[in-house]
């Protein structure tokens, strides 16, 4: 009587597919394929694997799965063919600890000084080539109102110096700041500036329109 191995592997070949083609459709190791075909119990893992693989290659070849699975258990004897433990079953894969050496701990403080050093490097760069942040929150750019004063609020660099129309304001600790300013005309254009230590000035406007 043939084997359920042998009547795969005569399907297969009768078809013209390579075991790498069955092993690349299936999942199936070209190794566990070729201990199939053979019969060759003792270098597959336990029965209800073996089962799975005459299942799946069964299905791809088109064969009755069933049929294949009852010629499996009347061959098979695990008396005489005692299932192989793979080595991927017996000895799984030990998660590897990190471990915290003097070598990893000097590399960590030297790569945390390096980076420390460019974030200085930068925030200097930016202290003497670009102006300081200025933000301006109130009013809006071409601002109506009927009221003959405009509250101008907005926030800048704590370290820097803020003007409006060259009037110093002043500026709290978290570069926050807020000047009432009275309208004379219809038409009043209002300067923001702040200037930093290293004499770097951002500038912005705002035009306001005054109903009367």
């Amino acid at each position: 009587m043939r084997t359920a191995g042998q009547i795969l592997k005569e399907e297969r070949e009768r078809k013209f597919y390579t075991l790498d083609e069955i092993e690349k459709a299936t999942k199936i190791r070209k190794e566990l394929l070729e201990a199939l075909e053979a019969g060759q119990y003792s270098k597959l893992p336990p029965q209800t694997f073996v089962q799975g693989f005459i299942k799946n290659y069964g299905k791809f070849l088109g064969l009755s799965q069933d049929k294949l699975l009852a010629i499996y258990r009347r061959e098979f004897s695990e008396s005489k063919h005692p299932p192989r433990i793979l080595d991927s079953f017996k000895e799984p894969i030990e998660k590897k600890k990190f471990k915290l050496t003097p070598a990893r701990a000097l590399g960590s403080v030297v790569l945390g000084l390096i980076i420390i050093f460019f974030v200085y490097l930068w925030i200097q760069y930016r202290f003497l080539v670009g102006g300081p942040f200025l933000e301006v929150s109130q009013p809006v750019n071409q601002f109506n109102t009927t009221s003959p004063a405009v509250q101008v609020t907005g926030r800048t660099d704590p370290e820097a110096k803020v003007s409006i129309n060259n009037q110093e304001v002043g500026v709290d600790t978290s570069g926050r700041f807020s000047q009432e300013i009275k309208l004379t005309d219809n038409i009043s254009n209002i300067e923001i500036s702040a200037k930093s230590k290293s004499g770097q000035v951002t500038k912005i406007e705002r035009t306001v329109f005054l109903k009367k």
